[in-house]
């Protein structure tokens, strides 16, 4: 018989809230305030899926940087280099003063550079003026003002030039022609070549001799200082009634055509045969920097939002980023100081 009186039976002892230590007491619903505290300050894993983001992308902006480093060049941060860089924007998107200068300069240029094509043209017409010789420039003068594809002027122009050419009747009028044709011909390998010639006839052009004053201006600029554009307002007063006659005939408004303007044309110009062949450089290295930074903003976008405070980290959200070092020297180097605005475009927008 089991005796129920056995002293080693011992009653169960219910604990009460008290009897439980203070920091372990259920004080947030189920949680109690141990609880709450390593939810407080235990830090959350980053997704796998975010830390394989970050990886892909981090791996193209070495592929990017490594490219871009070796496009840089230390010549890229030169004052003057910098300043035609400027120029060039600001001519692009028609920024202050350079707003409406973009085609104007293209023409300003052409004429300097085909500027031997125009004037012995001009001669041409002015010395040969036989009834043949004068159809031909009647021929031309009707395909430059015609609306038809440019591409057929050349070919249609030598079709004239066999056509006509039996008919002339001296040697010298024949090599005339010919060598007016292949004036032509130059004038055409520029793409605004022949559009300004027709502005020359449209706008009856007297003296073509002006072109070669100003290439002369812009020859003897090569090897100066024309960082100052105070100076090159002077240089340009010296010849004004020159400049003044273009004004017109490459486009200018009334208000475009004055000594400022036409240094800013000057200043461009004589930057571009400088530093044309370096910029070209420079784009093949801001084109690689464009695709760079699409890669960059997804990082510092993930790197914002999973935070060190918040999150366990792993090593590679604290690795420097490659190529932020051209991409900071060159967001300084082309930024106003004064107005803060940037003369490159990363694509940020």
């Amino acid at each position: 018989m089991t005796n129920l009186n056995n002293n080693s039976i011992k009653p169960q002892v219910n604990r009460t809230a008290s009897d439980t230590p203070w920091w372990n007491r259920r004080v947030f619903g189920n949680f109690s305030f141990l609880d709450y505290l390593i939810a407080k300050f235990s830090k959350q894993v980053v997704p796998e899926s975010v830390l394989a983001l970050h990886q892909g992308n981090f791996m193209d902006l070495r592929v990017f940087a490594k490219t871009a480093l070796a496009v840089d060049n230390d010549r890229f941060t030169n004052y003057e280099f910098l300043l035609y860089v400027k120029i060039k924007y600001a001519l692009r998107v028609g920024l202050d003063e350079y707003a409406g200068l973009k085609d104007s300069i293209e023409l300003f240029q052409v004429a300097i550079e085909a500027k031997n094509s125009y004037i012995t043209i001009d001669q041409i017409e002015i010395r040969y003026r036989s009834s043949k010789q004068q159809e031909l420039y009647d021929y031309v003068q009707t395909r430059l003002t015609s609306d038809e594809d440019k591409t057929q002027f050349r070919p249609r122009v030598q079709e004239k030039l066999a056509e006509l050419l039996p008919q002339i009747k001296t040697e010298e009028g024949r090599n005339a022609m010919q060598a007016y044709v292949e004036e032509l011909d130059r004038l055409a390998e520029h793409e605004l070549g022949l559009k300004l010639l027709c502005l020359f006839k449209a706008y009856q052009l007297a003296d073509y001799s002006i072109l070669r004053i100003i290439s002369d201006l812009v020859s003897t600029l090569k090897e100066e200082d024309v960082t100052n554009h105070k100076t090159l307002v002077s240089l340009v007063l010296n010849k004004y009634e020159v400049f003044e006659k273009l004004g017109k005939i490459i486009g200018l408004t009334d208000q475009q055509n004055n000594p400022n303007t036409y240094a800013r044309m000057v200043q461009y110009i004589t930057l571009g045969y400088r530093h044309k062949l370096s910029y070209v450089k420079f784009e093949e290295l801001m084109n690689v920097m464009r695709l760079w930074y699409k890669p960059y903003q997804v990082i510092e976008a993930l790197r914002q939002q999973y935070t060190p405070k918040e999150y366990k980290l792993p090593k590679a959200f604290s690795e420097p980023l490659p190529g932020i070092e051209i991409y900071e020297k060159y967001k300084k180097s082309l930024t106003d100081k004064n107005t803060g605005f940037t003369y490159i475009d990363f694509n940020e927008n």
